[in-house]
């Protein structure tokens, strides 16, 4: 009989309103402090490059116009070297009274006889007439204070018009460092209507602080209504990289190329050398969207 009888259920278990007492320490979350806000961090490059007007398969004239110590002559002898390599047909000339830099390191770049504002602009139309002759392309050093170019603006205002409708299509390169003075030579052709749809602004990270991001070093000069005015009328904006082995390439005379293959009488370090091949690597990528633009 016992055993047909069920099994009393269980009385149900209930839970302690307060909890157990414990001498294990509390677990306690703690604040995750973000270093990354303090920490430096590596900036990144250019991600989209400047795009410009297509002049593939067209002869250019470039204007390499700036102050001195802008860096005008380190992206003359890149624009240059980066055609002899390719063996591309082109001419070079140097017509900065003030600065013949670009002719010491090329053998073939021509320059007018003497400094007379009259004889450089009539030596001037002679070199454009014999790159049209030949339809090849022509890099020309201007300096900033030139009065050539200005001189044949003013006495032919669509002189360059016609020299694209010949068959020459015309390439201004403005080189700037971050002072507003810089702008000067961009006020001035422009007042004289020299506005080619291939044109930009250079601004060379290398004349610098190097202790300051770019945004900061530049902030005047990129804000100035000169540069807006002529962003908003067609000018790309383009950077050109410090080169940290300026002094050691420049020391040596040499190509950038020989420089970083240490194919020099005395060959860069190592680390020069990483230098140098960084630079070079970081022009290629920031000017890729005007490569059209070069010889």
């Amino acid at each position: 009989m016992d055993q047909d009888r069920a099994a009393p259920t269980p009385p149900s278990v209930k839970t302690a309103p307060v909890a157990p007492f414990t001498d294990a320490p509390a677990q306690r979350t703690r604040p995750v402090t973000d270093v990354g806000r303090f920490a430096p961090q590596k900036t990144k490059d250019d991600l989209h490059p400047a795009q410009g007007v297509d002049l593939s398969g067209q002869a250019k004239i470039i204007f390499v116009i700036g102050r001195g110590k802008t860096g005008k002559t380190t992206l003359l002898r890149w624009i240059a070297e980066q055609a002899l390599d390719e063996t591309r047909p082109f001419l070079m000339a140097d017509i900065d009274p003030t600065n013949a830099s670009f002719s010491s390191y090329f053998p073939n770049v021509s320059r007018p006889t003497g400094y007379d504002p009259v004889e450089v602009r009539e030596w001037l139309l002679r070199f454009i007439a014999y790159a049209l002759e030949q339809k090849t392309t022509a890099i020309i050093d201007l300096g900033g204070g030139d009065t050539a170019l200005r001189s044949l603006l003013t006495e032919m205002p669509t002189v360059f018009a016609d020299i694209a409708a010949a068959g020459l299509a015309p390439v201004a390169l403005y080189m700037c460092g971050p002072q507003p003075d810089d702008l000067a030579p961009i006020v001035t052709l422009s007042s004289h209507g020299f506005a080619p749809d291939a044109r930009a602004i250079v601004f060379n990270e290398g004349v610098a602080d190097a202790g300051l991001p770019r945004e900061q070093s530049f902030a005047d000069v990129v804000d100035h209504p000169v540069v807006q005015n002529e962003i908003q009328d067609g000018a790309l904006i383009l950077w050109m990289p410090r080169l940290f082995a300026a002094a050691a390439v420049e020391n040596r005379r040499t190509s950038f190329g020989a420089a970083r293959d240490g194919q020099t009488d005395v060959a860069l370090n190592m680390f020069d050398r990483t230098r140098v091949r960084a630079w070079l690597d970081a022009m290629t990528h920031r000017f890729s969207g005007v490569r059209s633009w070069m010889p």
